[in-house]
Parts: C-alpha cells; sequence; structure tokens
C-alpha cells in the first residue's frame, strides 16, 4: 500500500512529526483468495471464485484513515476501506454448484466479489515514552459482502439464464493491540493487529486486520509511505 497523510498539532520533543490529528489516504495491491460459501435452501456450497471462475486475484483497494489524538495516552481513530471485484466471462470447463443453483460445463460466466468495512478503535498507551508506545487497542466496525454468479448460453439443452448472488452485513467488535514507534525525528513505525469476532442471531463474522507501516515526513505535516495489511474476512 502507499500512503500520503497529513497531520497537525503539537509533536512531542523528540520527533518532528505532529500527531494530534492525522488523515491518510491510501492505495492497496491487493492478492485477493475468494472461497465464498453459500447456504440457501437446505443446501451449501463452496466456490473458488478465482480457481473456479478466473476472477483476478490481484485488485487494487482504497482506503482512508482519520486519527485524533485526545491526551497523551488515548488515541482514536477512523477508516474505511472498501474491495469490489468482477470478471469477464469465461466458458466453464467443470460443472460449478452454488448455494443449490448448478453451473454446467460449457455456458458462459462471470462473477463478482465487493467488500466494504468501516471501523473505529481506541487506543491506549500503558507504556509512552519520548520515542516509543505501546497498548491495547478495541474496536467497532461494520463489514458489508455480496457476491455472485451470472451464467448464459447452451451446455448441450435449452439454452437458459442463470444467476445467483447473495449480501450480508455484520457488526463487528475487535481486540488487540499496537505500538507506534519514532526510529527518527521525523519517522514513524508502527503496527496492529486486532481479531474481530461477533455472532449476531445464527450467524458470525469475524475480520483479522493486522498492518505494519513506515511513514517519512519530509516535512511535518505531510508524509508519505509504504504499509503492509493482511485482512481476512
Amino acid at each position: 500500500q502507499l500512503v500520503t497523510g497529513a497531520a497537525v498539532g503539537r509533536a512531542q520533543s523528540s520527533t518532528d512529526v505532529p500527531d494530534r490529528f492525522r488523515l491518510e489516504v491510501g492505495g492497496f495491491r491487493v492478492e485477493s483468495d475468494s472461497k465464498l460459501t453459500l447456504h440457501r435452501n437446505g443446501v451449501s456450497n463452496t466456490v473458488d471464485f478465482e480457481d473456479d471462475l478466473a476472477l483476478d486475484g490481484n485488485s487494487t483497494r482504497g482506503y482512508v484513515e482519520g486519527c485524533w489524538r485526545v491526551g497523551r495516552k488515548h488515541l482514536l481513530s477512523l477508516s474505511y476501506q472498501r474491495l469490489n471485484r468482477e470478471t469477464a466471462d469465461v466458458t466453464l470447463d467443470r460443472t460449478i454448484n452454488w448455494g443449490g443453483t448448478t453451473f454446467p460445463v460449457g455456458v458462459r460466466a462471470s462473477a463478482f466479489t465487493h467488500s466494504n468495512y468501516f471501523s473505529g478503535a481506541y487506543r491506549f498507551a500503558v507504556y509512552r515514552g519520548d520515542r516509543f508506545e505501546i497498548g491495547p487497542a478495541l474496536g467497532l466496525g461494520y463489514v458489508r459482502m455480496s457476491g455472485g454468479i451470472d451464467a448464459t448460453g447452451n451446455a448441450g439443452e435449452a439454452s437458459r439464464d442463470l444467476t445467483v448472488s447473495a449480501s450480508t452485513g455484520s457488526p463487528t467488535g475487535d481486540l488487540g493491540a499496537y505500538l507506534h514507534w519514532w526510529p527518527a525525528r521525523r519517522v514513524l513505525v508502527r503496527s496492529e493487529a486486532p481479531y474481530i469476532l461477533v455472532k449476531p442471531g445464527d450467524s458470525e463474522a469475524s475480520v483479522t486486520d493486522a498492518k505494519a507501516a513506515v511513514l517519512w515526513h519530509p516535512a511535518p505535516r505531510f508524509a508519505v509511505g509504504l504499509q503492509y495489511t493482511y485482512t481476512k474476512f
């Protein structure tokens, strides 16, 4: 992920990086693995959208996050990320079953997956020194996902159109840990590893959203950097 950011406020004495308010915008290069299980009419089938439907595993994802240090040891943040992917038509070379619907060999099929994730977090610095802080992170969020398969064609029988799609959304809560490290006056290194699990009703939603980033401030109020993120919905 490439990250650009703006920061305002008073810096610590050991750094030129202000951290009262921060706004970051970035773009990820994403390697995705999408195995979607659809439960419908008492039938449950899993389809690998990359292997079975040629959904490109490499794509891009947008990201924005705002942070506000409300006290020396207290930090709040809000973030949003989305990932929408679609395939061109491919001819199926094997039969696919998804949610009780059969897509036979020879039909032309396309697929899509969409995900949107909103989250907010509170971080408390159990330890905060001039160049390092570490502590627990608590958060709430909402994840929305959808996927679908469209097919049309003649597979040794009457021509027909088949469409199956589904979507789901759920609030999430997370618990994890974070650290911030200022190894130089204009460099910020940070990482975070929360795990999110929620079971609304008879369903279950979990999100793992670990990240590590290095940001350099060529000017005190402007930063560029790189970030690695592992996200599992």
